[in-house]
């Protein structure tokens, strides 16, 4: 990476990666440009106004160029394009003043200045820089000893003014334009890195707050089952009560801090199973009595239809967190009285579970939407809004899938396809 010095003796900071390459670009086409007009001037040599040849004159502007990078190269204040350009005007006016003819090659390096000149200036300084040519065309093409006031001279003229107009502005133009682009980007770049940043801080308050949240919580379910066990026989039939409902919300709790730091791994992409051989029906039976109290408590019914084991591999933890999660989504979206049920069947060594309900359904374009983060049935809320995404990222992990059938007005079915160890089912 180049640094210039300065006059301090200090190293100065690098040029921005777009200065850089426009350097660079323009550097390239300027010499070869000189390359090119100076092999035509060889081949088809003239005498300027001074009898100096032509190609003799582009060598000079070829030094001219040279020492200016030179100075801009050893002299940091001096390596803006700013200070080669506006003295860049005079000096390229004067060689094509020095030249044989108007529009000659001489004239090629008169234009390529300006159209350099145009790109690395502002909007309001490439137009500066376009007038300041199109004078000094007006002024200098008339003093060639080849030009006359007739109706053919004058139309060249014309033409090349135009020119000089329609590429300096052009050129000063599309240098605004990427400009006003790369700010955007930049603003997007930046908005992308906050919005990215919040993330990051939330997903580390959710998984500090969660953690913290547990040791509170394990003892005041310790606490609570320690008083029901010891108090119950002394203890009234409505503080009975009163105490199981603390129980059940305490439960809630816990269900949803299991929620909050299943998604912040899922998301984060850290959370592991801990695969076993298991019986899927031992773990809806275990999910059932998470779920069952609030069922009941909402006067829904929960029929169950597992006929035999269903034998497979997983994490029981995580499946155990899936069923509850679907069974409460059944349970918080269906109108009291609702009957829920749950039914499994093995196939060729793969498990699928059911979970239906015949309540309102789901509306067949939301049917997928259900599966997204903080999504929400029309004007239903409730719970966390993450249970269904963290069923699907769990059954995904187990190389599964889970996907929704409804039929509005007619309930709504959930079903869970787990493939056997030997059929797909992958470690993690």
């Amino acid at each position: 990476m180049r640094q210039c010095a300065n006059p301090t003796g200090m190293a100065e900071p690098p040029e921005p990666m777009p200065h850089r390459f426009l350097d660079r670009a323009l550097l390239g086409l300027e010499w070869g440009s000189l390359a090119a007009l100076l092999l035509i001037t060889l081949v088809q040599p003239a005498a300027g106004r001074t009898g100096l040849p032509t190609w003799a004159l582009i060598l000079l502007f070829a030094a001219y160029l040279l020492i200016v990078e030179l100075l801009r190269h050893l002299v940091w204040r001096l390596h803006p394009f700013t200070y080669k350009y506006v003295l860049g005007l005079p000096v390229s006016g004067l060689v094509y003043f020095l030249g044989a003819e108007p529009g000659g090659p001489l004239f090629v390096l008169f234009f390529l200045t300006l159209v350099c000149a145009t790109a690395t200036s502002t909007l309001r300084g490439g137009l500066l820089y376009t007038a300041g040519f199109a004078v000094l065309t007006v002024i200098i093409d008339p003093t060639f000893p080849r030009w006359s006031p007739t109706e053919g001279d004058v139309r060249d003229l014309g033409v090349r003014l135009i020119l000089l107009c329609v590429f300096g502005v052009g050129t000063a133009v599309l240098r605004r334009r990427l400009a006003l682009e790369q700010e955007t980007a930049n603003l997007a770049r930046g908005e992308s890195e906050r919005l990215g940043e919040i993330d990051r801080l939330r997903d580390l308050f959710i998984s500090s707050v969660s953690h913290d949240l547990r040791t509170p919580l394990t003892a005041t379910r310790a606490g609570l089952g320690l008083l029901r066990t010891s108090a119950s026989g002394r203890l009234r039939p409505d503080e009975r009560d009163l105490l199981d409902n603390a129980r059940r919300n305490t439960d809630r709790l816990g269900t949803l801090i299991d929620d909050l730091l299943a998604y912040n791994q899922l998301e984060a992409g850290t959370l592991r199973l801990d695969r076993e051989p298991l019986d899927l029906r031992a773990i809806v039976t275990e999910a059932m009595s998470s779920v069952h109290p609030l069922i009941q408590e909402k006067g829904q019914l929960l029929e169950v239809d597992l006929p035999g084991p269903l034998p497979g591999e997983g994490d029981p933890r995580r499946l155990e967190q899936v069923i509850v999660n679907v069974l409460a989504n059944a349970h918080l979206h269906t109108p009291e009285g609702t009957r829920i049920s749950i039914s499994g069947r093995v196939s060729g060594g793969d498990v699928s579970l059911s979970v239906g309900d015949n309540g309102p359904g789901i509306p067949q374009g939301e049917l997928e939407a259900v599966f997204r983060r903080f999504h929400h049935l029309g004007s239903a809320w409730g719970g966390s809004g993450l249970g269904l995404a963290i069923a699907r990222g769990v059954v995904e992990l187990h190389g599964g899938r889970i996907w929704a059938e409804s039929r509005p007005g007619a309930g709504a079915t959930f079903h869970i396809f787990l493939p056997s160890a030997k059929n797909g089912g992958t470690k993690v």
